[in-house]
């Protein structure tokens, strides 16, 4: 049941079955090459109607909710667009781990400018939408598309697939922070843009029969962010070792790491081991939208 005045909507966070850094930019982005799956991790946000300007809290204190936020500029950017003179209060309950590469903070912008656009009645078209997602991040536009998909570009050019289906996935979280900038920096191998495209081919290959065949993965950061957290490496080492694990990988650039079974129990089984070695974990399934409007 809806809180009277009050509209809520459920902000899905994101693995990266896939992700190849294929060179860099003049404008100073990389190009990548990844393939975003929501997944049943969610935050929620809850927006109510006040005279003007914008308000902004959330339930995790780590977190700055000033103007710096990119809920906040999501907001900014909508409002300017559509030339909104009056306000909103915006309260975020945060379940997705922070600085994890699970696309929390873009999940939630992207959140705001979906869940806006329909409670406050703009009635912008999905194109307008992304242009004004693209002005606060790179992964907000895929958000904004709402399905699973391939990411080109910085990771705005937008394919929409049918992304994996039928599994349980163990998402372990290590006790250490990465930064995207810092994690760019750390990166010394680029992929080629053909091999980048074999191995996600290859990964493509492997879900259209999943879980019959094989899949193998691949993720830029992974060996980099190894030497640099042996705390990361030592997860991952664990997550492959997991009875009946399908494959497992980092997700982003870190430091959340995912592992995926098709047998619940498997997947249990794994959440127990993650948990004895104080890891966050949480087991989720694959979604097929990144936003859920609680009626």
């Amino acid at each position: 049941m809806r809180e009277k005045g009050v509209f809520k909507i459920r902000c899905a966070a994101k693995i990266n079955l896939y992700l190849g850094v294929v060179g860099v930019r003049k404008d100073g982005y990389h190009d990548i090459e990844t393939l975003f799956q929501p997944v049943s991790l969610y935050d929620e946000i809850s927006f109510s109607r006040i005279d003007k300007g914008i308000e902004l809290s959330g339930s995790d204190k780590s977190i700055q909710w000033g103007e710096s936020n990119l809920c906040y500029r999501a907001a900014e950017e909508l409002f300017k667009y559509v030339n909104y003179r009056s306000g909103i209060r915006i309260e975020v309950k945060k379940n997705i781990p922070v600085e994890a590469g699970l696309g929390g903070g873009s999940s939630n912008a992207g959140g705001v400018i979906k869940g806006l656009n329909k409670y406050l009645n703009f009635d912008l078209d999905q194109d307008e939408l992304m242009e004004i997602a693209l002005k606060i991040g790179s992964d907000v536009p895929f958000f904004v598309l709402g399905r699973p998909a391939i990411g080109r570009g910085r990771g705005e050019l937008l394919e929409g697939i049918n992304g994996i289906d039928e599994c349980f996935i163990v998402l372990a979280v290590p006790r250490v922070k990465i930064s995207t900038e810092k994690a760019f920096k750390k990166l010394s191998l680029l992929l080629t843009r053909s091999e980048s495209e074999y191995r996600l081919k290859r990964l493509l290959d492997g879900l259209d029969s999943f879980p019959e065949s094989g899949v193998k993965t691949y993720n830029s950061f992974e060996v980099p962010m190894e030497a640099l957290y042996p705390e990361l490496q030592a997860l991952l080492v664990l997550l492959k070792t997991g009875e009946d694990c399908v494959f497992s990988s980092l997700s982003g650039s870190g430091s959340a790491c995912f592992a995926i079974f098709v047998e619940n129990n498997s997947a249990i089984r794994m959440l127990g081991h993650v948990l004895d070695e104080g890891y966050f974990g949480v087991i989720v399934e694959p979604v097929n939208r990144t936003f859920y409007i609680d009626e």
